[in-house]
Protein backbone atom coordinates (compact mmCIF):
# COMPACT_ATOMS: atom_id res chain seq x y z
CA UNK A 1 0.00 0.00 0.00
CA UNK A 2 1.45 3.33 -0.72
CA UNK A 3 -0.15 6.85 -0.05
CA UNK A 4 1.27 10.13 0.22
CA UNK A 5 0.64 13.57 1.75
CA UNK A 6 1.95 17.24 1.61
CA UNK A 7 2.98 19.84 3.79
CA UNK A 8 3.50 23.83 3.11
CA UNK A 9 5.39 26.12 4.05
CA UNK A 10 3.88 28.52 7.17
CA UNK A 11 5.58 31.62 8.65
CA UNK A 12 4.99 31.78 12.01
CA UNK A 13 7.23 34.39 14.55
CA UNK A 14 10.00 34.96 11.55
CA UNK A 15 10.49 30.77 11.23
CA UNK A 16 10.08 28.78 8.36
CA UNK A 17 7.84 25.78 9.42
CA UNK A 18 5.63 22.84 7.72
CA UNK A 19 2.01 22.30 8.15
CA UNK A 20 -0.69 20.11 5.70
CA UNK A 21 -3.39 17.42 6.45
CA UNK A 22 -3.09 13.98 5.54
CA UNK A 23 -6.45 12.01 4.78
CA UNK A 24 -5.07 9.08 7.36
CA UNK A 25 -3.40 10.70 10.60
CA UNK A 26 -5.54 14.46 10.10
CA UNK A 27 -3.88 17.64 11.01
CA UNK A 28 0.07 17.83 11.31
CA UNK A 29 2.20 20.62 11.79
CA UNK A 30 6.33 20.68 12.11
CA UNK A 31 7.32 23.77 14.18
CA UNK A 32 10.87 24.96 15.57
CA UNK A 33 10.35 24.32 19.69
CA UNK A 34 9.80 27.55 21.38
CA UNK A 35 10.44 28.21 25.17
CA UNK A 36 13.66 25.64 25.42
CA UNK A 37 16.24 26.66 28.49
CA UNK A 38 19.25 27.97 26.79
CA UNK A 39 21.86 25.06 27.41
CA UNK A 40 18.99 22.76 25.29
CA UNK A 41 20.15 24.37 22.25
CA UNK A 42 17.51 24.13 19.58
CA UNK A 43 14.00 21.90 18.95
CA UNK A 44 11.92 21.25 16.56
CA UNK A 45 8.42 19.78 17.47
CA UNK A 46 5.77 18.21 15.51
CA UNK A 47 2.30 17.93 16.32
CA UNK A 48 -0.74 16.59 14.92
CA UNK A 49 -4.49 15.68 15.95
CA UNK A 50 -3.98 11.68 15.18
CA UNK A 51 0.02 11.10 15.52
CA UNK A 52 2.00 11.36 18.66
CA UNK A 53 3.85 14.57 20.06
CA UNK A 54 7.59 14.15 19.22
CA UNK A 55 10.51 16.70 20.28
CA UNK A 56 13.68 16.79 18.81
CA UNK A 57 16.50 18.93 20.67
CA UNK A 58 20.74 19.34 19.71
CA UNK A 59 23.16 21.78 19.52
CA UNK A 60 23.52 24.40 16.60
CA UNK A 61 26.10 27.21 15.39
CA UNK A 62 24.30 29.43 12.95
CA UNK A 63 20.34 28.32 12.44
CA UNK A 64 17.15 27.54 14.24
CA UNK A 65 17.28 23.63 12.72
CA UNK A 66 19.34 21.42 15.40
CA UNK A 67 22.05 19.22 14.32
CA UNK A 68 22.24 15.34 15.30
CA UNK A 69 25.12 15.94 17.69
CA UNK A 70 24.12 15.38 21.02
CA UNK A 71 21.01 15.63 20.38
CA UNK A 72 17.86 14.03 22.36
CA UNK A 73 14.43 12.69 20.82
CA UNK A 74 11.19 12.42 23.38
CA UNK A 75 8.41 10.48 21.28
CA UNK A 76 4.95 10.45 22.78
CA UNK A 77 7.14 11.74 26.50
CA UNK A 78 9.05 8.67 26.00
CA UNK A 79 12.89 9.21 25.24
CA UNK A 80 14.46 7.64 21.85
CA UNK A 81 17.64 6.59 21.83
CA UNK A 82 20.01 8.06 18.74
CA UNK A 83 22.79 5.88 17.52
CA UNK A 84 25.01 6.93 14.04
CA UNK A 85 28.15 5.80 12.88
CA UNK A 86 30.10 9.28 12.18
CA UNK A 87 33.06 7.62 11.03
CA UNK A 88 31.53 5.44 8.18
CA UNK A 89 31.56 5.94 4.79
CA UNK A 90 28.76 4.56 3.14
CA UNK A 91 25.34 6.13 3.22
CA UNK A 92 23.93 3.02 4.93
CA UNK A 93 26.63 2.84 7.71
CA UNK A 94 26.04 6.71 8.42
CA UNK A 95 22.18 6.06 8.82
CA UNK A 96 20.90 7.71 11.89
CA UNK A 97 19.66 4.30 13.86
CA UNK A 98 16.61 4.80 16.50
CA UNK A 99 14.73 2.72 18.54
CA UNK A 100 11.15 3.40 20.00
CA UNK A 101 9.64 0.29 22.29
CA UNK A 102 10.58 -2.66 20.17
CA UNK A 103 10.87 -0.94 17.08
CA UNK A 104 13.56 -0.09 15.29
CA UNK A 105 14.23 3.01 12.67
CA UNK A 106 16.91 3.98 10.27
CA UNK A 107 16.91 7.59 8.39
CA UNK A 108 19.16 7.51 5.80
CA UNK A 109 19.60 10.58 3.67
CA UNK A 110 19.44 10.46 -0.08
CA UNK A 111 20.39 14.37 -0.63
CA UNK A 112 20.16 17.60 0.82
CA UNK A 113 16.59 17.69 0.08
CA UNK A 114 15.48 14.15 0.54
CA UNK A 115 15.62 11.12 3.11
CA UNK A 116 14.13 8.27 4.11
CA UNK A 117 12.47 6.72 7.58
CA UNK A 118 12.72 2.44 7.60
CA UNK A 119 11.38 0.24 9.50
CA UNK A 120 10.90 -3.37 8.92
CA UNK A 121 7.82 -3.43 6.51
CA UNK A 122 7.49 0.53 5.94
CA UNK A 123 9.84 2.91 4.14
CA UNK A 124 8.79 6.60 4.44
CA UNK A 125 10.29 8.96 1.43
CA UNK A 126 10.16 12.93 1.98
CA UNK A 127 11.29 15.21 -0.25
CA UNK A 128 11.08 19.15 0.11
CA UNK A 129 10.46 20.35 -3.48
CA UNK A 130 10.26 24.56 -4.93
CA UNK A 131 13.01 26.64 -4.88
CA UNK A 132 11.17 29.78 -3.72
CA UNK A 133 9.93 29.68 -0.38
CA UNK A 134 6.10 30.36 -0.86
CA UNK A 135 6.43 27.43 -3.26
CA UNK A 136 8.65 25.17 -1.10
CA UNK A 137 6.57 21.67 -0.51
CA UNK A 138 7.29 18.47 1.41
CA UNK A 139 6.30 15.28 0.01
CA UNK A 140 5.64 12.52 2.09
CA UNK A 141 5.36 8.79 -0.09
CA UNK A 142 4.26 5.87 2.51
CA UNK A 143 4.72 2.33 1.35
CA UNK A 144 3.64 -0.13 3.97
CA UNK A 145 1.30 0.07 6.95
CA UNK A 146 2.43 3.15 8.74
CA UNK A 147 1.55 3.98 12.42
CA UNK A 148 1.14 7.34 13.92
CA UNK A 149 4.85 7.21 15.72
CA UNK A 150 6.27 6.23 11.81
CA UNK A 151 4.78 9.67 10.82
CA UNK A 152 5.94 11.99 13.66
CA UNK A 153 9.53 10.40 12.91
CA UNK A 154 9.28 10.69 9.30
CA UNK A 155 8.43 14.31 9.11
CA UNK A 156 10.65 15.34 12.52
CA UNK A 157 13.75 15.19 10.67
CA UNK A 158 12.61 17.80 8.15
CA UNK A 159 13.22 20.60 10.22
CA UNK A 160 16.74 19.19 11.26
CA UNK A 161 20.35 19.69 10.13
CA UNK A 162 20.39 16.30 8.28
CA UNK A 163 24.14 17.51 6.97
CA UNK A 164 25.77 14.92 9.02
CA UNK A 165 23.75 11.78 7.62
CA UNK A 166 26.40 12.53 4.22
CA UNK A 167 29.69 11.90 3.86
CA UNK A 168 30.23 15.36 2.25
CA UNK A 169 28.00 17.28 4.40
CA UNK A 170 29.68 15.61 7.91
CA UNK A 171 33.12 17.31 6.17
CA UNK A 172 31.44 20.59 6.08
CA UNK A 173 29.67 20.84 9.59
CA UNK A 174 33.08 19.29 11.13
CA UNK A 175 35.36 22.36 9.14
CA UNK A 176 32.31 24.62 10.13
CA UNK A 177 32.34 23.93 13.83
CA UNK A 178 36.16 23.78 14.07
CA UNK A 179 36.96 27.14 12.47
CA UNK A 180 33.57 28.62 14.46
CA UNK A 181 35.68 27.27 17.64
CA UNK A 182 38.90 28.76 16.06
CA UNK A 183 37.09 32.24 15.70
CA UNK A 184 35.68 32.44 19.15
CA UNK A 185 38.61 31.37 20.63
CA UNK A 186 40.75 34.38 22.56
CA UNK A 187 43.62 35.61 21.05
Amino acid sequence: MTTSFALKRTHVRRTLDWSGTSEEFGEITVCTATGLAPRDGAGVRVQGSAIPTALLTGFSLFEAAPRLTAAELWLAGAEVPLRRNRWAVSRRQRALRLTYGEISYRCTAASRKEYTVTRPGLSVTVTESGFRRRRRRLLVLIDGPAEPADISLAVLFSRVNRSQLTWGGALRAELSTAFFFWAESPA
